[in-house]
């Protein structure tokens, strides 16, 4: 269905059929109190949209999925208890987890529900479309599945409505878990179309099932399984890069080739407050999401090179000779956003305003106001001009959950991980890196192609795409931890810019390659903002705790190692 209508039956779904949450967290909510529900081709509808309604995850106003990039050392959280989370300050009790918890399980309660009852319209409507509603409700069950696992490890595995007396359910393992994910995926990507068109736009398909199913086995090592499906999904033919890196995550991206599903977002239904969470203190907004300087350093020079190691990077002049993907991704000082020069040197208590052809002098909140950025930078993805001043607090730009860049680094990492090495990896890692420099893939001579075969070099190559290509978009958790470098980034002080101008820092960080390209300022760590001490536990933090909450009403659910 098109956007409005599609999250307008989603709310009336929720109203109608779900109002009523179960004492137990992981138990569905209850169900329709007509007994006849489920038994037609409309209701079946209704309920179906009822389960897309938990495809929108949001903390404070924003996509949740942001939120946790940005307590990891990309970015950086101002006015949040999610701070815990960097600093390792967190327990079972800090509130993230229990949202996250009740938020996944009640999705899976909403879809067990429909394929438990969903049999009384067997006969009423056709094997096609009975074949797709179960489809896309066991799609959405392994999505909310997917996330459990890699948050939580061992979760209770539930497919079907419990009685109250079955309702002290324990943790699976895993693998079980998985398995039920992938049996979901496998059905959806038998039965879900290519595409759809029309009302019902927006929808899963054969290809969010497949990309899914390729994240999935990826996360779990399963390389095989995970280069398959993303190899179904490029041979398809359905989706493209699209040829603007920085338009993909504005509102002339949306929907576009390279998106394959998204979170949809309608004014007077579901809006998010991106513009305020994420804009500059000269527009009004609160610069409360902001990306590292670990996240800016990280960047490869133009030549392909670290910075450190490059030819034709200048410390003294940062933002020259880089990876296009930094100003399509960063606000940085010197640059312009919505009619502002964005300047964070403290000195720079006044900065330029754009008016037509003019440009006139004005006081500069980006620096004067005691709460603008910390780190000096902003996050420019998903950052809409067109969204000030009118929706600073009700965007609607839609939030990309899978797109096909992911699926091109998917194929080549699971690749690169079984050792199989062959010029497809290097044209999928190249087809993304291009992108970024906006020229054809096989114009080698003008953008810094990847043309090793090595594994270890080719294992920092797409640990550097996947930062550079995904960042602020939900992933960076799920990478540090599955690549076992989480607790060797995670420590020290996360940094902002330097204390004053550029043109004082004479030499680059040195860039750790094997850590993704992580930046190590050793005796220059006194030149830049100290933000934020991050903390990681080996012995703990690879996993999210069980909540307190779940804990206490469920006495067959173990806590995970040292909380």
């Amino acid at each position: 269905m098109n956007k409005l209508n599609i999250l307008l039956l989603l709310v009336l779904s929720f109203t109608v059929l779900f109002s009523c949450q179960d004492e137990l967290n992981q138990a569905p909510l209850d169900a329709p109190s007509d007994v006849n529900f489920f038994s037609n081709e409309s209701e079946l509808e209704v309920a179906i949209n009822g389960v897309y309604e938990n495809i929108w995850w949001q903390s404070r106003g924003i996509p949740a999925w942001e939120e946790i990039d940005n307590t990891t050392d990309i970015g950086f959280l101002r006015g949040s208890g999610l701070q815990d989370l960097a600093t390792g300050a967190h327990s079972s009790e800090t509130g993230l987890f229990e949202s996250t918890w009740n938020h996944f399980y009640s999705g899976i309660g909403r879809a067990n529900n429909l394929l438990d009852k969903m049999s009384r319209a067997e006969d009423k409507v056709s094997e096609e479309f009975y074949a797709r509603i179960q489809a896309e409700a066991r799609f959405l069950r392994a999505y909310f599945y997917h996330y459990l696992i890699e948050f939580y490890g061992d979760v209770p595995l539930i497919t079907e409505i419990p009685s109250l007396e079955e309702s002290q359910i324990g943790r699976s393992p895993k693998s079980e878990v998985v398995d039920q994910i992938m049996g979901d995926l496998n059905f959806a990507a038998e039965n879900l179309p290519a595409n759809w068109s029309g009302d019902d736009e927006g929808r899963a398909t054969q290809g969010a099932a497949l990309a899914l199913k390729a994240r999935v086995a990826l996360y779990n090592e399963d390389y095989g399984t995970a280069a398959q499906a993303a190899e179904e999904v490029i041979a398809s033919g359905e989706y493209s890069l699209y040829p603007d890196y920085e338009g993909q995550f504005q509102y002339e991206g949306v929907r576009s080739s390279g998106v394959i599903f998204d979170v949809p977002y309608s004014q007077g239904v579901e809006t998010t407050s991106i513009p305020r969470r994420f804009g500059p203190r000269n527009l009004g907004a609160w610069s409360t999401n902001v990306p590292s300087q670990y996240m800016v350093d990280s960047y490869q020079a133009s030549d392909g090179e670290p910075i450190d190691d490059s030819s034709v990077y200048d410390p003294s002049n940062p933002f020259e000779n880089r990876d296009p993907r930094l100003d399509a991704s960063i606000v940085r000082p010197q640059s312009v956003f919505a009619g502002y020069v964005f300047e964070t040197h403290p000195d720079s208590t006044e900065t330029w305003q754009i008016v037509g052809t003019d440009s006139i002098r004005v006081s500069n909140q980006d620096v004067t106001n005691p709460f603008a950025t910390f780190t000096g930078y902003l996050w420019r993805k998903y950052l809409a001009e067109e969204d000030f001043p009118g929706n600073i607090d009700a965007s609607t730009l839609n939030w990309i959950l899978i797109r096909y860049a992911e699926v091109l680094l998917t194929y080549a990492e699971a690749k690169i991980e079984n050792n199989d090495i062959d010029q497809s990896v290097l044209d999928a890692m190249n087809r993304v890196r291009a992108r970024a420099y906006e020229v054809d893939p096989s114009a080698t001579s003008e953008y810094p192609a990847v043309v090793t075969m090595n594994q270890t070099e080719l294992r920092r190559e797409i640990r550097y795409e996947r930062k550079v290509e995904l960042a602020n978009e939900g992933f960076r958790l799920f990478d540090l931890r599955r690549w076992g470098i989480i607790e060797e980034v995670m420590t020290g002080d996360l940094v902002g810019r330097p204390r004053g101008a550029y043109s004082e820092i004479e030499s680059a960080p040195e860039i750790d390659e094997d850590l993704g390209y992580h930046p190590d300022y050793g005796a220059l760590k006194d030149q830049y903002r100290s933000v934020l001490p991050l903390g990681f536990d080996p012995d703990r933090d690879y996993l999210w705790p069980i909540p307190q909450a779940e804990l206490d009403v469920n006495d067959e659910i173990e806590q995970n190692p040292n909380y």
